[in-house]
């Protein structure tokens, strides 16, 4: 027999599974339905868990642990519902503890609030069973510390409220706990490594952010008894930035050499491959840049986690995960033999698409104006709005809000400094595209072409041009609605 009513069932399980689903995703703003009701809820994961369903976890937390002292007759569904709870309960009491030893600038080696951990973790597991997964605090500790970082530098790393923007942190987390994240409690948690990830997107989207927060995320093992973390987080990203380097400098970057490999190597050398850990990650950026002998060795690390030396026959092991990105087109690469199919497939087990800033603002100037108060932010560190104000007003006179941001992210972040550093800003040209109006003239030498064609045509032109609407009405001297109108009609 039941002691929870159907109601109480619902909102206890949706406690236990609120603490480990996707936080960027939709199920989220469900959960927090059903807790604490939909006028309550959120319909967009954007922050950290409202405080009353804080509130009403510790309150069922509490009556299940009165009833458990007293003998009530729970059953085992009843109890695995308790649990759940109990891991939610947990893992927000130390919230704060485990954010400010994440932001410290020296939170030294030892958690002085482990001890205090332990205590509640056997208090709220008094009477019921931890899951198989957690049966040790110090194991807890080290799951809640990773979550407590991801939801950080996820959030953090990639900017932007839009849906293109909650996509990508939501495929940024499942990169780290995968769409099912019991699987991962219960079988891939410290293993993650084994899968190496690839970052495809356009220049300037953000892809090294999203490797910096897979990197900094990663699973750390708390040693209980010495009451310190295995490795530093800090420095657990190593990012190589390819295309600036040769090919026998990135050899010996990646694999290291020994002496008198090549002229210059003077001394025996540790590449960046060796002596990782699986908490620690390898960020190989331009990927696609890489030659292709390079890519052979690369190849044999991720389908054996062994190497050599430049100059040595002494097979050394890889035990970190590899991350990747390239803004080149791998499909044609790989038909024109530029890039090897089978790295290609030992790569793709894990693929993340950054958007374009144009993708991401699609028009909605309240998602610009979101990330240029960021970048204020970041360059000003202050959120006075008449510093914010200054620029949008230089973005809205100068490219016109409807820009189409050619450079993403980064020339955005570039466009704010420039306005704060001169008061405006005016992108390079576009090299214009006379080809792009061949068939028009050919139309019109044949009279085919209405004026109607020959406006929308020439406008369509001129506004791909210039970039925006407001640069091309300015080119045109017409309204920035008549280019809108014009191109509309295209």
């Amino acid at each position: 027999m039941y002691m929870f009513d159907s109601d109480t069932v619902a909102r206890l399980d949706a406690i236990g599974k609120l603490g480990f689903t996707n936080p960027f995703g939709p199920e989220r703003p469900q959960l927090e339905a059903i807790i604490v009701g939909e006028e309550v809820a959120r319909s967009s994961p954007w922050s950290r868990p409202l405080p009353a369903i804080h509130e009403e976890a510790e309150r069922q937390m509490a009556a299940a642990q009165l009833g458990l002292a007293r003998g009530d007759a729970y059953t085992d569904a009843e109890r695995e519902l308790i649990a759940g709870v109990a891991l939610y309960v947990l893992y927000y009491r130390y919230d704060s503890e485990l954010y400010g030893w994440l932001t410290s600038d020296s939170p030294g080696e030892t958690v002085a609030f482990y001890e205090e951990f332990r205590n509640d973790f056997r208090e709220l597991f008094r009477f019921v069973q931890p899951p198989a997964w957690a049966t040790t605090p110090a194991d807890l500790f080290a799951l809640f510390f990773q979550t407590r970082r991801a939801f950080h530098f996820v959030f953090h790393q990639i900017l932007g409220t839009s849906l293109a923007a909650a996509k990508l942190r939501a495929s940024v987390w499942e990169s780290l706990f995968t769409h099912n994240p019991w699987r991962y409690l219960a079988h891939l948690r410290g293993r993650m490594h084994e899968a190496s990830t690839l970052i495809l997107g356009p220049s300037g989207t953000g892809k090294e952010l999203v490797a910096r927060a897979i990197g900094l995320s990663s699973f750390i093992p708390f040693d209980e008894e010495r009451r310190r973390f295995a490795r530093n987080f800090r420095t657990a990203f190593h990012p190589i930035h390819l295309a600036a380097m040769s090919k026998t400098l990135i050899e010996s970057d990646l694999f290291g050499h020994k002496k008198g490999a090549f002229t210059g190597a003077s001394a025996d050398r540790m590449g960046h491959l060796e002596g990782r850990s699986p908490s620690e990650t390898i960020f190989l950026d331009e990927i696609g840049e890489l030659d292709a002998e390079v890519q052979v060795k690369l190849l044999r690390v991720l389908q054996s986690r062994e190497f050599h030396r430049l100059g040595d026959n002494e097979p050394r092991r890889f035990g970190g995960k590899v991350v990747a990105a390239t803004n080149r087109d791998l499909p044609r690469e790989m038909a024109t033999g530029r890039f090897r199919e089978d790295l290609y497939y030992r790569l793709c087990s894990d693929v993340i698409h950054t958007p374009s800033l144009q993708a991401q603002v699609a028009g909605d100037v309240d998602e610009l104006a979101h990330l240029v108060r960021v970048l204020v932010q970041r360059n000003l560190g202050s959120t006075d709005s008449a510093h914010f104000e200054e620029v949008m007003r230089g973005i809205e006179q100068g490219v016109g809000c409807d820009y189409s941001w050619p450079g993403n992210i980064g020339e955005l972040e570039q466009c704010v400094r420039n306005l704060l550093i001169h008061g405006h800003y005016l992108p390079p040209a576009a090299p214009a595209q006379t080809g792009a109006l061949d068939p028009l003239f050919h139309e019109m030498r044949n009279v085919e072409a209405s004026l109607d064609q020959v406006v929308s045509a020439y406008t369509t032109w001129v506004y791909k041009q210039q970039g925006s609407y407001a640069r091309a009405a300015v080119t045109l001297g017409i309204d920035r609605r008549t280019v809108a109108k014009h191109i509309g009609d295209t």
